[in-house]
């Protein structure tokens, strides 16, 4: 009964055409998998910023106003003719530290955006932007300025390598512009 019953299967023309789908189907889909991580890696960093941006305005409204007020919440002060507190920002806690190597072991470095594209930019009141897809942030910790002495009074919001350690790491990420204090990126909040 048996003999007449062919047993029907795929041929190996067929399994190899199949396999050819599959990896161009593959080929096609990494790239594009890939890149929603970039983006979601940079919507994370954006949100650090604005994170960040909010607690300095709470600060700033609270009456950060002289060295006594900026040390309390845990923020250097500046005393020149543009009187800021600043600090550096933990995202996990919401708290500021006066120094980048005052963070708390698991919070030194938690930019996460790589030099990959991922298409994600963010302007706010700065010309060059806040957030430049294309740089590496692996390596950064979001740093705060709150200008109170300043007409209109402003907060600055901006990352910063947190490799301080060597010489010529402790930088702006993007670099400086025009002096070495000013961040060329910066997302800037104007207050009042």
């Amino acid at each position: 009964m048996m003999k007449g019953r062919r047993k029907n299967g795929f041929t190996m023309a067929e399994l190899l055409i199949v396999v050819a789908i599959v990896g161009v189907l593959v080929a096609i889909s990494i790239p594009i998998f890939t890149s929603h991580i970039e983006k979601v890696k940079e919507t994370h960093d954006i949100a650090i910023m604005r994170q960040a941006a909010s607690a300095a305005i709470d600060l700033y409204y609270a009456g950060i106003t002289d060295k006594v007020s900026a040390n309390a919440v845990g923020l250097n002060w500046d005393g020149s003719s543009s009187a800021n507190a600043y600090g550096t920002y933990d995202p996990r806690t919401g708290k500021f530290y006066m120094y980048r190597w005052d963070l708390p072991e698991g919070s030194r470095k938690y930019g996460k955006g790589t030099k990959k594209d991922g298409g994600m930019t963010f302007v706010r009141g700065n010309d060059n932007g806040a957030y430049v897809s294309t740089l590496d942030y692996t390596d950064a910790v979001v740093m705060v300025s709150i200008y109170v002495k300043d007409n209109p009074a402003h907060v600055d919001v901006y990352w910063k390598e947190n490799n301080y350690t060597s010489l010529g790491k402790d930088q702006y990420i993007g670099g400086y512009e025009g002096s070495r204090n000013k961040p060329k990126y910066c997302m800037r909040i104007t207050l009042n």
